[in-house]
């Protein structure tokens, strides 16, 4: 008889009732999905952000530079336009692999280019199709995943250029999520081990989000207490799985250049550009005052050279050097520049000032947000919460721009979508409740 409930209780958690689908009975999950990705992509398509100012494959960025390099000569090497540095790490490898593929097929020109675009606005549009899907298996209401797609469809303010990772990033971590939390209701290998593959490529794309494995591993089994031997069990897997996939990298970065490199090795480098006596918050803002090309072998051929001379890892541990020394000597100025960068990350400038508005609206709203999912399911606010704390640790100490934040970016849109849910629900007119009354 236990075991019969037991059954009949997952059975009701896995599908879970819905006012909105229950309103339109024809119009399924998928319906709506596809429908959120359709509109999404097309709006997309035509505002100002994702306008593509080029007429060929870009030649300044880092990760297009390396990806040329992959589809040229098949090496991971010479970031940087002004001169040939060698082998790098300075850029995580999944994403310049993937864009070297287009380029392998078709060339550095205009369809290139227009291709690596499109599935940049798809990889955007699909993580605002996915909310709902979110929401729905969250027991949040689909009317939320949606109400938080229409945010994110309209409050995009970081240029989609084919030239960052950040899009493709945010897509992969809101799958990794949807995986990891299937995992830790169903339990089946088969998921687990997809889960842990795709953890370790996110890691692959973006490392900074290390940071969010641990503490999601902790906070998905929230929903079932006590925490079981079986749960630890996932979640080990899911953790050897990552660092499986992973270390092959790191293998590669020792034996190219004699260190430990765990997928990147530019933080020294950002934290120097960030950190010093000309640096404001803002990238733009350091690029349009000449302080980025005073420090960042990107644009200054003497920086470059003294890379090539010494080496990437030790030239990045030097800068790592310089940029503590000047922290530990401009305090004020150091913490001055670090609440800039943090407030720039939640309520960022933007050239349009109802692109900014929108994203403000969208922080100010994930807090109240935050709250209602925390009374519904607090392993999904731990989540939330988790990625609000830790993944912008890296970004508050580095120059802002506003690509930064994409990656979680999901994350507080599903917060103000719950937000507007429920004051939706309080404002409706309570017509059960009415017809109760009369009765």
């Amino acid at each position: 008889m236990k075991q019969t409930v037991s059954i009949y209780q997952d059975d009701v958690e896995a599908r879970p009732q819905d006012r909105l689908l229950e309103k339109f009975p024809k119009w399924t999950l998928a319906h709506w999905c596809v429908i959120v990705f359709a509109v999404s992509f097309l709006i997309l398509a035509v505002l100002p952000e994702t306008r593509l100012n080029d007429f060929d494959v870009p030649n300044g960025a880092e990760t297009v530079r390396v990806a040329r390099s992959l589809a040229s000569r098949a090496a991971f090497a010479d970031p940087f336009p002004l001169m040939a540095t060698g082998t790098t790490a300075h850029v995580a490898p999944v994403y310049p692999f993937l864009y070297s593929l287009v380029i392998r097929m078709f060339g550095t020109g205009y369809t290139a280019l227009r291709i690596v675009w499109t599935l940049n606005v798809a990889a955007f549009a699909l993580q605002m199709a996915l909310l709902p899907v979110l929401s729905y298996r969250l027991h949040l209401g689909v009317l939320a995943g949606i109400l938080a797609a229409a945010l994110g469809t309209f409050s995009l303010y970081a240029p989609i250029d084919t030239r960052w990772e950040s899009f493709f990033a945010g897509t992969l971590l809101l799958v990794a999520y949807l995986l990891s939390d299937l995992v830790f209701r169903d339990g089946t290998i088969t998921t687990t081990i997809i889960t842990g593959g795709l953890w370790g490529v996110l890691i692959l794309t973006n490392p900074v989000v290390v940071l969010l494995l641990p503490a999601w591993l902790l906070c998905l089994p929230l929903r079932s207490r006590p925490l079981s031997v079986s749960h630890l069990r996932r979640a080990a897997v899911i953790l050897s799985l990552a660092i499986l996939i992973v270390s092959p990298w790191i293998a590669r970065n020792y034996l190219r250049f004699g260190a430990f490199v765990f997928v990147r090795d530019n933080l020294g480098l950002e934290l120097y550009t960030g950190n010093n006596s000309c640096a404001a918050p803002d990238l733009r803002i350091n690029i349009q005052s000449g302080c980025h090309a005073k420090t960042h072998p990107n644009v200054n051929s003497a920086i470059a050279a003294q890379l090539a001379a010494i080496g990437e890892v030790q030239f990045y541990r030097a800068k790592m050097h310089q940029a503590l020394e000047w922290i530990e000597s401009h305090r004020a100025a150091f913490l001055r520049l670090t609440a800039q960068r943090f407030r720039l990350f939640w309520f960022p400038e933007a050239d349009h000032l109802w692109e900014a508005v929108l994203v403000w609206i969208v922080t100010v709203l994930s807090i109240p947000g935050l709250w209602v999912i925390a009374q519904k399911n607090p392993s999904v606010a731990c989540v939330i919460g988790t990625a609000w704390l830790l993944f912008p640790l890296v970004y508050y100490v580095i120059p802002f721009e506003p690509r930064y934040r994409y990656p979680i970016y999901w994350a507080s849109l599903l917060a103000s979508g719950c937000a507007l849910a429920a004051a939706w629900q309080k404002l409706r007119p309570a017509r059960s409740g009415n017809l109760a009354n009369r009765l």
